[in-house]
């Protein structure tokens, strides 16, 4: 193959093959020079300096394969003296990073937007921390650019995921409309909040209309503090995980009492076997027929189910206002079934009613948030754990984010 052909292959603005080094079975080895030599860019301060050049060296940099060969090129490199700092430095090239090409580089992270750094490492003969370094190297790159400064949002939703033990936490905050994270951080609560708000700037925070949220006290003061003009809702999937925990906790204390006066049939019936058919969110004939044996047998947790069955009608009335009456309603019968949890939870949608309404004024959930949640998951799963959580949050952006690659095809 002639060099002018090779040339053309490899496409690389102002440089041309000077000489075929070596050429092996998986590899390429290229010599490659200006063609129309300029004055160098400094490393340092980024300024074309025309003075003579100090020395001039080479440095092997890996670029994409050519016929599926690892091709490898010897770039000369000029040293010079900045004058800003007057010290040696090497000259600095666009297409270039450190010991790869920049193509190189987002093949990598590419790569690992798929798959794991360990794999993506497999499949281009290299190290893991190789690829690491060049896909942090990248990602920070790629922040600087796309989030900084944050993107202003008109809806959000905010949620935590955990990743790492003893509650080690990530809050991300979703663009809802966009459907993408626009902001993460580690740590959880209000301080955490603030800190988003103040990275979004007070003009853009007043411009948020709705937040949606799982009701932690650290985002609603936050929240209510800094996007004074946004409606904070109350989202309706945390809302059934509440009731689903009231159910479960009558069901356990009610299983407690009948062990202990040995009442065989109840305990079966309210075995954690059975927990799944109480915990149905819709009433299904497997769970009507629990629903009758519990009538007759034991009242208070037919009363407790029957209490979180009432309670879903809230979500399917037409209006806020229709809501606000069944919302009134509900948690009177909560009081007077005088079943401790409910009572609890009732005193806690007392004080959230707003938050719960402000879902038929402006419709939006927290869902996204819990499908991204998963995805973080997976993500985790398949790497193994984080150690470096600036790198956690990083890879975030990249599967879930304004990061990924998918956006820019």
């Amino acid at each position: 193959m002639q060099k002018n052909t090779i040339t053309k292959l490899l496409a690389l603005p102002n440089f041309e093959v000077a000489e075929v080094l070596d050429h092996h079975d998986d590899s390429l080895h290229l010599y490659i020079d200006l063609i129309d030599p300029v004055g160098p860019v400094c490393s340092a301060c980024g300024d074309v300096h025309r003075q003579p050049a100090h020395s001039i060296g080479w440095s092997r940099v890996e670029d994409l394969p050519l016929c599926g060969k690892r091709t490898f090129l010897y770039v000369p490199k000029r040293k010079i003296r900045c004058p800003v700092d007057g010290k040696i430095r090497v000259e600095q090239f666009d297409q270039l990073r450190g010991r790869f090409t920049r193509r190189f580089a987002e093949q990598v992270y590419r790569l690992t937007s798929i798959t794991t750094n360990a794999e993506a490492g497999w499949f281009l003969n290299l190290d893991d921390e190789v690829v690491y370094r060049i896909d942090r190297s990248m990602l920070e790159e790629l922040a600087r650019e796309k989030l900084f400064p944050v993107p202003a949002p008109s809806h959000i939703s905010v949620d935590e995921v955990a990743w790492q033990k003893w509650h080690k936490y990530v809050t991300n905050v979703i663009d809802i409309d966009q459907r993408k994270v626009i902001w993460n951080h580690d740590g959880r609560g209000n301080q955490t909040m603030d800190a988003f708000f103040a990275d979004l700037g007070e003009e853009s925070s007043a411009k948020i209309e709705a937040a949606a949220c799982d009701g932690a006290r650290g985002y609603l003061s936050s929240i209510k503090q800094h996007a004074k003009n946004a409606l904070i809702v109350l989202d309706h999937f945390h809302v059934k995980s509440y009731l689903n925990d009231a159910v479960d906790t009558v069901r356990k204390e009610e299983l407690r009492k009948a062990r202990q006066d040995k009442n065989r049939d109840v305990a079966e019936l309210l075995h954690c076997r059975k927990r799944f058919i109480l915990m149905q969110g819709k009433s299904s004939k497997r769970q009507r027929t629990v629903l009758d044996q519990l009538a007759e047998l034991n009242d208070t947790v037919c009363r407790a189910m029957l209490l979180k069955e009432q309670f879903l009608e809230v979500y399917r009335a037409g209006s806020r206002k229709a809501a606000q009456t069944g919302l009134r309603q509900w948690i009177g019968e909560a009081f007077a079934s005088r079943i401790p949890a409910f009572i609890e939870l009732g005193l806690k949608f007392f004080r959230k009613r707003h938050y719960i309404l402000n879902y038929f004024q402006v419709q939006i959930t927290a869902a996204i948030s819990e499908g991204i949640n998963n995805k973080i998951k997976r993500l985790k799963r398949m790497a193994y754990g984080y150690k470096d959580v600036a790198y956690f949050l990083l890879k975030i952006h990249q599967h879930c984010g304004l990061l990924s690659p998918r956006l820019s095809t």
